[in-house]
């Protein structure tokens, strides 16, 4: 039997047990997959529908814990913790298929892009999201277990492998064929990783936090693409959001929303501003170099060269960020960001 017809087989099973038996035809619309592996579908017969996916050959850790696993663990952690995550209504792990709730075609980035030229409509709506995040790291953060996820854990290792790491690999090296094994530049981002890895770490962190994993249903902001979720500390999530190349948030609305999201957070605990503020560029710059690693690794290995018209963002946010006083004493890398 064809993949096809094993995942027709699969889903006309979940109709038959979710409607009886009916005779209405089932459509199958392909859906992108950006810069997953995954393959997605959504189907619908009558008036309903559901999202089908696929993700037959998961990467799997030395435990046995795969990418799937990761997704349904964590969906079901955060669905308890009351976040807004998608109903799985069924799941076989042995072929790597899903049956969602599908939670339609709006994105967060839909509706920033459509208010670019209204500024206090799109704060609105990113404030909106930012009295969500909290939320998200702080309750998820409570009885997570990491043994139940592939991702590890955000420490120096980590951070010198899939995001500067990454970044030199994939961007410098794949993307513009440049030779980054210079002693002084690995040296300061050594240096930049161990600063980071120093960073208090106890808070959930969903990893991908961005305009397209966010939707918008009925008014409500819905939350996907959350498998790559583990401990991490607060200040990711943040820059993941406000320095999304999708939309392309301006400097000035940036801080702002920083201002507001530090509000919120003090609606649960103490923090020190000062020292969150300091923090907050050494954080970021990593989020940067793993965004400008992921979009050259799907530019020239994945074929995936739509991604290439957000270089140009990721790269102005990195210049922008190198400017700050934090950054002085790294001049082999002020150096290399001035020239990309």
């Amino acid at each position: 039997m064809t993949l096809k017809r094993e995942l027709a087989a699969f889903v006309e099973g979940f109709q038959r047990d979710y409607h009886g038996t009916s005779k209405t035809p089932i459509r199958w619309d392909r859906l992108p997959g950006d810069g997953s592996n995954r393959t997605l579908y959504r189907v619908k017969w009558n008036k309903d529908s559901f999202i089908l996916v696929s993700n037959e050959n998961p990467q799997e850790n030395e435990h046995g814990v795969n990418e799937n696993d990761s997704f349904v663990y964590i969906c079901q952690h955060l669905k308890k913790k009351g976040i807004a995550v998608p109903e799985i209504f069924r799941y076989q792990r042995e072929k790597g298929w899903f049956i969602l709730e599908d939670l339609g075609g709006v994105h967060l980035y839909d509706q920033a892009l459509r208010l670019k030229r209204n500024p206090d409509k799109l704060m609105a709506l990113y404030k909106g999201v930012l009295n969500v995040l909290p939320i998200i790291q702080i309750e998820a953060a409570q009885g997570f277990e990491t043994t139940r996820v592939l991702n590890p854990p955000y420490d120096l290792q980590f951070i010198l492998e899939r995001e500067s790491g990454y970044f030199c690999r994939s961007f410098l090296e794949g993307y513009l064929k440049l030779d980054f094994n210079e002693e002084g530049l690995l040296g300061e981002l050594k240096a930049l990783a161990e600063r980071a890895s120093l960073i208090d770490k106890h808070f959930f962190l969903y990893y991908d936090f961005q305009s397209k994993n966010i939707m918008v249903k009925d008014k409500m902001l819905r939350f996907i693409d959350f498998q790559g979720g583990r401990l991490g500390p607060l200040h990711y999530d943040l820059a993941s959001l406000i320095l999304d190349p999708y939309v392309d948030i301006n400097k000035s609305m940036q801080q702002e929303l920083i201002g507001y999201y530090l509000d919120q957070i003090e609606k649960f605990f103490f923090v020190d501003r000062a020292l969150f503020l300091n923090e907050y560029p050494v954080i970021a710059i990593h989020r940067i170099m793993q965004m400008l690693g992921a979009f050259g690794f799907l530019s020239t290995v994945k074929k995936k060269r739509y991604f290439e018209t957000y270089i140009p963002t990721a790269i102005n946010n990195l210049k922008h960020i190198m400017q700050l006083d934090t950054f002085s004493r790294y001049r082999k890398l002020a150096e290399l960001v001035e020239n990309l």
